[in-house]
């Protein structure tokens, strides 16, 4: 028997919970097989059966009446024996009823900003999404017959959570408080209020049979019952009504277990369902909220495309992950289809298969690629020197299929922006410059180089422009700038070598030829009136703070630590923390060792404090390096060194790469223990043999030293580029030379300095802002925070910078921010009021990754292979297809599915312990009433 009580929603998940009670015998449950069942049958049989023919045997010289009596009591006992035996069993169970989901997928990829056809003025394929979803209301058609989830995926490992709606969760919960509180008030039970009716006339009528039979006189007619057939009838109307009197008042107790039986029958106030209601509300307060619904306000905004990847398989994977299988009705994909990241569609496809779930991929683009040109890159210097020719390079790309013959332009003039970037849209107008190109439309990257010769000192403005080309789809990217800045000093740059290496020989003559180059060197084994290639030959390291902040940059090449002072590695210290100074630590196998074996000597911290790596402390046989080693070993770089300007020794960052693995490797190092946390690591000697602790040793690191850099190099090697090109070696230690001394030649003003931790980055990266600041009277700032103004193509933006911890030195801050959009972004962090403003700036030049853009048509092939494995339904959606007729088609192709599942609960020990009560009740009554009967009667 199954009875419904309550409906309820499931917190958090949208499912309906109807509750109801079953009322079962749990021995009937456990008998197996006929047998048992026609044993059961015919024992209950044999015992009514004797029951009936001994009573028959025992009253036959008694009234009819009074042996029927007797005979209706003796079957009241056993039908209450058998109700013992098949265990009659009350629980509460709950059929959850899962509504049915959709989730709805959309790409947000680059690639989604180009145009859906190679018609002008078409819309992107961004904007097309935004309407089918909002203007043709896909997802509230949907959610009236599913939960909707709507994510959106680019270059994420996860989907980012849009929307959700459907499922009627809230109109459920505002049903279910509605019943809640049109609850009636607790009244008195019917059912018991009339059982306790019937036993007080059971009552009446056994005193009316004790009287009416001892006031009868004996006749002889009552020896055979004649004369009292109407105190037997009395007697049964009195059994009847006990029984069924006992009958009601314990079903009422028994089936309403919140309540007392006072309460049942109006003699008191019902206590005990007060508290339980009490309790089920305080249990209802600490019961977690529901979840509020998610809801887009602009679908353009919140799918715009701008992730530098499209990772479909990730994103499907993810949702097969998060989402039950059973309920999800369909994966809606609103992609272009062009998977370049992450992990394979292939995988996902079979995920969704063998769970069962179809993926319905809505098609969004052209099959033929547009018509587009744009600049993907440009690179320009943010610091030259008047008169000093410097190239300007940029990468073209053009898709559509066609080869396009483009005029491209170089154009340049002061930089206007101002302080809150009012004018950051205001390119130079100024034309220095103008080339003719072809590009093939298959999307290959094609270079072209610009040469200028700057001659007034200043900020300046350049761009790199393509004249406006006939069905070009998108012409915002058909510009790119960039700032610069025209210095008229000159670098100063002292190197130390402990011997005359080959490395240091190189590097001294390469700077001293460098026009843009003081150089200054110190050679610790130099002889006096030795002749070196330099401005000034020094005999000892500068002594005094105005000798040495003179520098922007000093090279160490194995240098002998012990011939510096004490008081010149405070110096040096100095220099590097407070003044931007660019330190280069080239490690060699002579003097290295040395300095680690003076452990007692002071100026050992120090030192190791200026490397970006640890050394182990076990002594030289542990981690001593490699020296006069027999093989070349490549480098290993990671992926910071490919973003790493400084290690790109020529115009394309992987032909710089082939050029450093063709240069055939190292042999030598010193040894490494490890880099430091706040390192940055560019490459390791990548022999497997030297592994220590799993780990390489490393070969190339950097780190921040208070507002100064160091960069540290495991060995003096650099110069066996010089036999594939002599061109590579000079253009690295040249910019890694401008690299470190970053710093000096950035400091737009004396009170500090702002530094960004790589000045190109891809749309997405995060870059690290570092900031050296002091008061108006040069202490260091200790201000909470300070706040910088990002000036980007789109706008400016707010980026916070606060107290590095655990930095000991006062007056360093640091931060970070994202960026979203390519072209040149600049950041400003002005101090001081309108009369004493001090401005500090940095260039960041982004761009956007070319593996988006490479292949910009739709690809039909995969996305309607993957609807036919999951056993969906692929819709292309060209520019002339009515965004309403597919939401109506995609709304009658998905269908329901929802999921019902019965949690059958446990027992009511209070119904079982009631009805238990009101069995042996009536079992002792009814052997009450048989005993006085038969006394009555004189039997036996």
């Amino acid at each position: 028997m199954q009875e419904t009580l309550d409906q309820s929603t499931l917190p958090g998940d949208g499912g309906m919970a109807l509750e109801s009670t079953v009322y079962e015998f749990a021995r009937a449950g456990s008998i197996e097989g006929w047998w048992w069942w026609a044993l059961l049958l015919i024992s209950t049989a044999v015992v009514i059966f004797g029951c009936a023919r001994f009573y028959r045997r025992d009253t036959a010289e008694l009234s009819r009446s009074v042996g029927i009596t007797l005979i209706f009591l003796r079957l009241t006992i056993v039908v209450a024996l058998l109700f013992f035996f098949f265990d009659l069993q009350r629980r509460t169970q709950r059929e959850v009823l899962r509504p049915s989901e959709v989730v709805v997928l959309v790409d947000t990829s680059q690639s989604m900003s180009l145009a859906e056809s190679d018609t002008l003025g078409s819309d992107s394929r961004a904007k097309r999404a935004a309407e089918i979803l909002a203007d043709h209301e896909l997802i509230n058609r949907l959610g009236q017959q599913h939960r909707v989830n709507v994510y959106s995926f680019g270059d994420a490992p996860e989907p980012l959570l849009l929307q959700t709606n459907g499922g009627n969760t809230e109109g459920s919960v505002q049903a279910e408080d509605s019943v809640d509180n049109l609850a009636p008030p607790r009244r008195p039970s019917p059912v018991a209020v009339t059982g306790m009716i019937l036993l007080g006339l059971a009552f009446v009528l056994s005193l009316s049979s004790l009287l009416v039979g001892g006031l009868s006189a004996p006749t002889p007619d009552s020896q055979t019952g004649g004369g009292r057939e109407g105190l037997g009838w009395l007697l049964g109307a009195t059994a009847v009504t006990m029984c069924v009197g006992i009958l009601m008042c314990g079903f009422a107790y028994s089936s309403s277990t919140t309540r007392s039986f006072a309460s049942l029958v109006g003699f008191a106030d019902d206590e005990l369902s007060q508290q339980d209601d009490a309790e089920g509300s305080e249990s209802g307060d600490d019961a977690e909220p529901a979840q509020p619904p998610i809801k887009v306000l602009n679908w353009e905004e919140a799918i715009a495309a701008s992730a530098s990847q499209s990772r479909i398989g990730d994103a499907i994977s993810n949702v097969l992950a998060s989402h039950d299988p059973t309920t999800l009705a369909g994966i809606v994909l609103m992609t272009d289809g062009q998977n370049n990241g992450g992990s394979n569609v292939a995988s996902a496809m079979a995920l969704a298969k063998r769970g069962e779930v179809s993926v319905y991929p809505v098609g969004l683009g052209s099959s033929e690629p547009p018509t587009n040109v744009r600049v993907v890159d440009l690179d320009a210097p943010k610091r030259v020197y008047p008169n000093d020719k410097f190239a300007v390079s940029a990468v073209l790309q053009a898709t559509g299929g066609d080869s396009l013959k483009i005029q491209v332009q170089l154009l340049d003039g002061l930089d206007s922006t101002t302080t809150d970037g009012n004018a950051s849209g205001a390119l130079p107008t100024e034309v220095v410059d103008s080339q003719s190109v072809t590009l093939s439309g298959d999307g290959s990257l094609v270079g072209i180089k610009f040469e200028m010769e700057p001659e007034s000192v200043g900020r300046r403005r350049l761009a790199i422009r393509i004249l406006p080309v006939e069905k070009d789809q998108n012409q915002k990217d058909d510009v790119s700038d960039a700032r610069y800045e025209v210095v008229a000093r000159k670098l100063r740059v002292l190197t130390i070598a402990g011997g005359p290496t080959r490395e240091y020989r190189f590097v001294r003559n390469l700077l001293h030829r460098e026009k843009s180059i003081r150089l200054d060197t110190w050679l610790q084994t130099g002889q006096p009136g030795m002749s070196q290639d330099a401005d000034q030959l020094l005999t000892e390291f500068p002594a005094t703070p105005a000798e040495l902040f003179e520098y922007d940059a000093i090279a160490m090449f194995d240098p002998d630590w012990t011939q510096i002072p004490a008081a010149s590695i405070d110096l040096l210290d100095r220099w590097l923390a407070s003044q931007s100074g660019g330190l280069i630590i080239v490690g060699g196998p002579v003097y290295h060792p040395r300095w680690l074996r003076l452990r007692t000597d002071p100026r050992v911290a120090r030192i190791a404090s200026f490397f970006p790596v640890t050394f182990s402390s076990r002594g030289l046989m542990m981690g001593s390096g490699r020296e006069g080693g027999e093989t070349a070993w490549p480098l290993e770089f990671t992926p910071e060194a490919r973003r790493a300007e400084f290690l790109w020794v020529t115009d394309d960052p992987a032909t710089s790469f082939e050029a450093w693995d063709s240069f055939g490797g190292v042999y030598d190092y010193v040894g490494v223990k490890a880099a430091k946390p706040i390192a940055k690591v560019y490459a390791y000697f990548s022999d497997p043999t030297t592994r220590i602790s799993d780990s390489l040793p490393v070969y190339m690191a950097s780190q921040f030293y208070g507002a100064g850099r160091v960069f540290f190099q495991g060995s003096g090697e650099m110069w066996r580029m010089r036999r594939e090109s002599d061109a590579y070696f000079d253009s690295y230690y040249t910019k890694l030379i401008r690299w470190v001394s970053e710093g000096r030649l950035l400091r737009d003003s004396n009170r500090g300095l702002l530094l960004v931790d790589t000045p190109r980055a891809m749309v997405g990266d995060t870059i690290t802002v570092r900031a050296v600041l002091t008061d108006e009277q040069f202490e260091p700032l200790t201000l909470p925070e300070v706040k910088a103004k990002l000036i980007t193509p789109k706008g400016v933006e707010d980026v916070r910078l606060t107290p590095v911890e655990g930095e000991s030195r006062p007056g360093i801050y640091s931060g970070r921010f994202v960026v979203r959009t390519d072209g040149n972004h600049e950041l400003r962090l002005t101090l001081g009021d309108a009369l004493n403003e001090e401005v500090f700036r940095q260039n960041v030049q982004v761009r956007l990754p070319t593996v988006e853009l490479e292949r910009p048509r739709r690809n039909d092939e995969d996305l309607d292979s993957l609807a036919r494995t999951t056993g969906g339904k692929y819709w292309k959606v060209d520019a002339d297809a009515s965004g309403q007729t597919l939401a109506e088609d995609i709304v009658s192709t998905i269908r329901p599915q929802p999921q019902i599942t019965i949690l059958p609960g446990t027992p009511d020990a209070i119904f079982t312990e009631r009805r238990n009560a009101m069995l042996l009740w009536l079992i002792a009554s009814a052997l009450t009433m048989e005993w006085v009967i038969r006394r009555l009667h004189r039997l036996a």
